[in-house]
């Protein structure tokens, strides 16, 4: 299996108060790290047996595994954007053992996901200085 990673960003949620008693939530980018998310796969999974990943597509929300390199730590419940689709994941494992020996020349990092669905608004990143503003 080779991996290609492609850039990933961190989302973070602000809440507020709606006033009529609920809450309001927009979405803005907190970070950025490289990433590659495949759906339905497990290191074992797609090592040994393929009856998982055929059983896991007929799952109305799949399950995804996101692989990082190692020193890229995703908490529990992390939402995060895919930037070449939009499409986000919720961090549902902690990958603090699943990752790759030090020793080994392999640099990866595995965390079980799922796609998610963003309440609220989306806050788009600043742009950077020197970027041009297209407001074509």
């Amino acid at each position: 299996m080779i991996l290609k990673l492609e850039p990933f960003e961190r989302l973070t949620a602000s809440r507020t108060d709606d006033n009529q008693g609920g809450r309001h939530a927009a979405w803005s980018v907190s970070g950025t790290f490289d990433g590659c998310a495949v759906i339905g796969q497990t290191a074992h999974a797609h090592a040994k047996d393929t009856t998982a990943q055929h059983a896991n597509m007929e799952l109305a929300e799949p399950t995804y595994t996101i692989f990082t390199k190692r020193g890229t730590l995703l908490p529990f419940h992390a939402v995060v954007r895919r930037v070449k689709d939009g499409r986000v994941f919720r961090i549902t494992g902690d990958g603090a053992d699943a990752m790759t020996p030090k020793s080994s020349r392999l640099d990866l990092r595995m965390f079980a996901a799922e796609q998610w669905r963003l309440a609220g608004e989306i806050i788009p990143p600043e742009p950077e200085e020197g970027e041009a503003d297209d407001q074509s």
